[in-house]
């Protein structure tokens, strides 16, 4: 879906896939994240109490996510937030993948062979990605356990209902296609949404006075701080959302240029500063961005590099430059739900904890984390990456 270059063709692809992201179907959503929220609050009350050095708050968003998303488009998870080391060798796996990307992008025949590629191959020339081959395998085992369900239901509660039932040819009902498109609906769900909780919990902390007001606003719609809150209790907080918008603007999930071809006639941009200025798109010609490109522009965004949530909430107009979730028919399939689950796992967290100030209590602290060095895109794979040597962002858990 995300590769396909022709629009119909794309259109319907992401048609099968778009029903199982509406409003009405994510709320199916919202108890299977409640649930991963229960066990990742008794994971870090267990870091607390043994007392043991600062959590890498990555590795445990990163599993949260991915068990998220594969119970919701498979009805199954890995369950990584039983897991010890919460799934880092599968995760180490991915990052390795994403790090061909350049390879890929700049020779397609390469990846093209590591698809065609036996798994038992892969994983003897390149040991690092053999978790990810497993995975690979689970997806599709699971795409013909699903099919061939007699139980109707069994289908209905994955993503494979719209694309089964879909006008899709056959190709595109193959077991291997069947897998591919909720393989990318992992991919953009887990590392991304973890990528940008991770760099929230840095900014939130980092800035004690969006921190005190986020937690004014979370004390009123959730009266019981032990709870976890419910997608009608943080829909709509404004200053909820537009912490998340303004970590979004500073740390977008996904680095990759999103490009765009005029297909048939040339586009053309007036330039508003200087009259009588214009810019013409030829038709047929690739124009590509990243979003950061954007997001830090300071003709548009007074500050760029300061994390200031309240710009969205004083000007609701600059949503009109915003790309975390790209625009148009090409905007991300799953944006609706990636900002809930943000919504709720924040919400928790700052609900229940508060900032370390030498006090008893619940309460979270940095350690050892600089925004440049550990939060800040250093490298594009697609996602982004921090600096070499970087530990992530790690804070330290009291009760």
């Amino acid at each position: 879906m995300a590769t396909t270059v022709e629009h119909d063709i794309r259109r319907q692809r992401r048609n099968a896939v778009a029903g199982f992201f509406s409003t009405a179907s994510i709320r199916q959503l919202e108890p299977i994240i409640q649930a991963t929220m229960s066990r990742l609050l008794e994971r870090l009350e267990e870091t607390a109490q043994a007392g043991s050095p600062p959590v890498p708050i990555h590795h445990i968003f990163k599993a949260c996510t991915s068990d998220v998303i594969n119970k919701y488009a498979f009805g199954e998870c890995f369950a990584f937030m039983e897991r010890a080391d919460f799934g880092k060798s599968y995760f180490n796996a991915t990052d390795m993948f994403f790090g061909l990307n350049h390879i890929m992008i700049f020779f397609p025949w390469f990846a093209t062979l590591m698809q065609k590629t036996p798994g038992w191959f892969v994983k003897a020339i390149m040991p690092n990605v053999a978790e990810l081959v497993d995975k690979k395998s689970w997806w599709i085992d699971r795409v013909r356990e699903i099919r061939n369900s007699p139980n109707p239901e069994r289908i209905k509660s994955t993503i494979f209902e719209g694309i089964l039932n879909s006008n899709l040819p056959a190709a595109d009902k193959t077991d291997t296609r069947l897998a591919s498109e909720p393989q990318l609906v992992i991919f953009a769900s887990e590392g991304t949404t973890a990528f940008t909780l991770t760099a929230a919990m840095y900014e939130i902390l980092a800035n004690p006075a969006v921190l005190e007001r986020l937690k004014a606003e979370l004390c009123t719609a959730v009266p019981d701080e032990d709870s976890i809150p419910s997608f009608s209790q943080v829909d709509g907080l404004p200053f909820l959302n537009a912490v998340i918008q303004e970590v979004i603007r500073l740390h977008p999930g996904v680095m990759d240029r999103q490009m765009r071809v005029p297909a048939s006639q040339p586009v053309i941009y007036q330039d508003k500063n200087r009259s009588g200025r214009e810019y013409v798109v030829p038709a047929g010609f690739l124009v590509s961005m990243s979003p950061l490109c954007l997001h830090l522009n300071p003709d548009v965004y007074e500050d760029p590099y300061v994390f200031r949530p309240q710009r969205w909430i004083d000007n609701p107009q600059l949503a009109r430059a915003f790309l975390g979730f790209s625009r148009g028919t090409r905007s991300c399939v799953g944006m609706n739900s990636a900002r809930r689950e943000m919504a709720i796992v924040l919400g928790t967290l700052f609900r229940r904890y508060d900032l370390y100030h030498g006090k008893p209590g619940r309460t979270l602290e940095l350690y050892d984390t600089e925004r440049a060095r550990d939060v800040d895109a250093n490298f594009d794979m697609i996602i982004p990456v921090p600096a070499k040597g970087s530990k992530g962002v790690r804070i330290r858990v009291r009760n």
